[in-house]
């Protein structure tokens, strides 16, 4: 008795590997894209959170938060800056590795747990903070905002919180400003999505 097998053919296997791959190369770009979005969503919408929250806390304990700069020289600004932001939010948040100025004397550094960080910088009386989504990648500086990894935050003197730069603007201007070709100019992208209830835009043009 001869009993009778059934079976692939080798040419039948590689024809199906062929086309799983061919499916595989068209849909991965969009699947490794959609992941990048969302882990850009989630850590903007947490920092945002994060911060905020620390500021509350000291808002709290203190009942008013100020930023004197009155009686500072330009020479001394990033001493008064890191003495300012371990007192009122560094010493809230759970964080991986505080720079301070020790590396750059302009920006007072905190990286985060997920990997992202913060550069603060202080300009006369305005306080900007530059979040960075991973902060392995070249350093921040105060005129690159890329809208792929650096975004660009402002302390509100009044309401005591960090909130998106240029947050007023409505939803085309910021787009002019953050779909800009020229990644110095991209100051509103950081708005652009917390308008978007912290979702990057379907037409986002740079984080893919």
């Amino acid at each position: 008795m001869y009993r009778k097998y059934i079976a692939f053919t080798l040419a039948e296997v590689l024809i199906t590997l062929g086309i799983i791959g061919v499916v595989a190369a068209m849909t991965l770009p969009a699947v490794v894209g959609k992941y990048r979005r969302l882990v850009a969503e989630t850590k903007l919408k947490k920092f945002y959170s994060v911060i905020n929250q620390s500021l509350a806390r000291s808002l709290a304990e203190k009942g008013d938060i100020e930023i004197d700069t009155s009686d500072v020289s330009d020479d001394a600004n990033a001493e008064f800056l890191e003495e300012w932001c371990r007192e009122n939010m560094v010493k809230y948040i759970v964080k991986l590795k505080e720079e301070g100025i020790e590396k750059n004397p302009n920006y007072y550094k905190i990286v985060f747990m997920d990997g992202s960080g913060a550069a603060i910088y202080l300009n006369n009386a305005a306080m900007y903070v530059f979040y960075q989504l991973n902060f392995n990648k070249p350093s921040i500086t105060k005129t690159n905002m890329d809208g792929a990894n650096e975004f660009l935050f402002l302390y509100d003197r009044e309401e005591h919180r960090v909130e998106p730069i240029f947050k007023d603007w409505n939803v085309s201007s910021l787009k002019n400003n953050c779909y800009a070709t020229g990644d110095s100019q991209r100051h509103g992208c950081a708005a652009l999505i917390q308008k978007n209830n912290w979702e990057i835009p379907d037409d986002y043009p740079w984080i893919r």
